[in-house]
């Protein structure tokens, strides 16, 4: 029996090893370049109202460009994804028309999040809210 885990042992680690090693797809990799951490300068308060513009403002980032998203959520929803506001603006700020009340269901909240187009291991290269609640509370 101790022969038999010592050879399981063994092959698992053979197959392990010459197991090829792919890497993800990356935009830009930021382990040589530092720049200013991205922020929002935006004070949110504690809703986004609906229907109406809100001036999107940050700082800091590569300079490379940014993508902008928001990430709605709602009661008894199981799957999330983003919502891109813009992508890739080299601007620090953009004026948002937010979505109509009846485009989500009530009790909804939004994340917003911004992202550098240099990606690294820090939290340098991005900046999100927190659950902000959507529509006129």
């Amino acid at each position: 029996m101790l022969f038999l885990y010592s050879l399981s042992i063994l092959l698992l680690s053979l197959f392990v090893t010459a197991a090829p090693i792919s890497e993800s797809p990356r935009r830009h990799s930021a382990q040589s370049t530092t720049f200013e951490p991205l922020r929002w300068l935006t004070r949110f308060g504690a809703n986004i109202p609906a229907d109406s513009t809100v001036d999107l403002q940050w700082e800091g980032g590569s300079g490379q460009g940014v993508d902008v998203y928001y990430i709605p959520q709602w009661p008894e929803q199981t799957d999330y994804f983003p919502v891109e506001i813009i992508a890739g603006t080299t601007a620090n700020h953009f004026t948002w028309h937010t979505p109509k009340k009846d485009a989500y269901p009530k009790g909804t909240t939004f994340i917003l999040g911004i992202n550098d187009a240099v990606t690294s291991l820090s939290s340098e290269w991005y900046d999100i809210t927190g659950m902000l609640h959507f529509g006129n509370h």
